[in-house]
């Protein structure tokens, strides 16, 4: 019998598959007993990495997030209050690095998962400094202040998109990654988890098709041939933490997400488990910075085997990361919210190899 998803939705019959979700002895191993951070932790990635987490007996368990309306709930929903009066929910924000800092090294979390993040596709395009000040700074903020603090692993929650980037979002993750790998050191393992999108997390497309179908409206998607990789939030959370095990030096992991997946199909599926046959569909197009179809490993990556059957390994190589003067100027036109100047400065900090240059036309900044 299927137990019904938190979101609402039947993952399986969406799917076409059962959701996996388990846990190997070494994942167990790395967290009992541990003090485990999750920034984000409101989030639909974040709670779900606090829910299965606690299951795995951690010393404690901090739930980090600039919204106290989403710890609101997730402490309601794990501990039964929502008093937020307890040491493990931290109310901060990843952008400011002496905070992040001096809170990390009062705390001092051994095992971080950093899952806060912008994370849509077409208000990225229109703010690109917000996706630089969340997605790059707060990162390297992160990645700092675990340095800082003397944490033993660290493991930063990427996206299908940060592979062969044609978005800011894809860009200011893919520059995530390479934070992550970078900040790698004696003391400090890391490692980043990429995957593609999770069924029914927070302002997700299927909140839009549900509440379109129930509305009896036209269902809009961009294109009849865009398709994408879908999961669901049990069965990434669980295989990011299955990643985390494996995190050395900063290496960037890839999900098995299965076979991509047309939109339209999913629609219909979705319908049809709704009770409406044949939904209208409206295409909109793509917008800026969308893809027809999504990839998980870069054109120049290639992805090798690990330990786990549905987790392979990109190895990471500083020569397409840009100098620390051009992230320093990222920062800083970023920070100033001068639109334009981010665009260039986000082409100018991350590089490919010579044998694929990307053009500023394929990055629709």
């Amino acid at each position: 019998m299927r137990n019904a998803p938190r979101h609402g939705f039947d993952d399986a019959s969406l799917l076409g598959r059962e959701p996996m979700v388990a846990y190997g002895p070494a994942a167990r191993e790395m967290v009992t007993g541990q003090r485990v951070l999750v920034t984000g932790a409101g989030g639909s990635i974040g709670s779900e990495l606090v829910r299965q987490l606690q299951k795995l007996n951690p010393a404690m368990l901090y739930l980090l997030d600039h919204d106290e309306s989403s710890m609101h709930a997730v402490q309601l929903e794990l501990y039964g209050d929502g008093q937020l009066d307890h040491e493990r929910t931290i109310l901060a924000d990843i952008r400011d690095r002496r905070r992040l800092t001096d809170l990390f090294c009062e705390v001092r979390p051994d095992l971080i998962f950093h899952a806060a993040a912008h994370k849509h596709v077409t208000i990225l395009e229109r703010y690109p400094s917000e996706a630089v000040r969340t997605n790059v700074l707060g990162t390297d903020n992160v990645v700092r202040a675990a340095q800082a603090c003397g944490a033993e692993r660290l493991v930063f929650v990427s996206t299908d998109k940060a592979a062969n980037p044609s978005s800011v979002l894809g860009v200011t993750k893919r520059l995530g990654e390479l934070l992550t790998h970078q900040g790698a050191t004696e003391q400090l393992k890391t490692a980043s988890v990429r995957f593609g999108n999770v069924l029914g997390s927070r302002g997700s497309f299927l909140h839009t098709l549900k509440h379109q179908i129930e509305e009896g409206m036209p269902v809009t998607v961009t294109h009849p041939e865009a398709e994408r990789f879908f999961m669901s939030i049990p069965e990434a959370a669980a295989l990011v933490i299955e990643a985390a095990v494996a995190a050395s030096n900063g290496e960037t992991y890839v999900l098995d997400m299965g076979a991509p997946v047309r939109i339209v199909d999913l629609v219909i599926r979705f319908a049809e488990v709704n009770g409406v046959r044949k939904p209208q569909v409206t295409f909109t197009g793509l917008s800026r910075g969308e893809k027809l179809s999504e990839e998980l490993v870069d054109v120049n990556e290639v992805a090798l085997p690990t330990r786990h059957a549905r987790i392979t390994q990109v190895p990471v190589t500083d020569d397409r990361f840009g100098t620390l003067t051009e992230l320093n100027q990222l920062y800083a036109v970023a920070l100033a919210g001068d639109e334009a100047a981010v665009r260039d400065a986000l082409w100018n900090s991350v590089r490919q190899p010579s044998a694929a240059p990307w053009s500023l036309e394929r990055l629709a900044l």
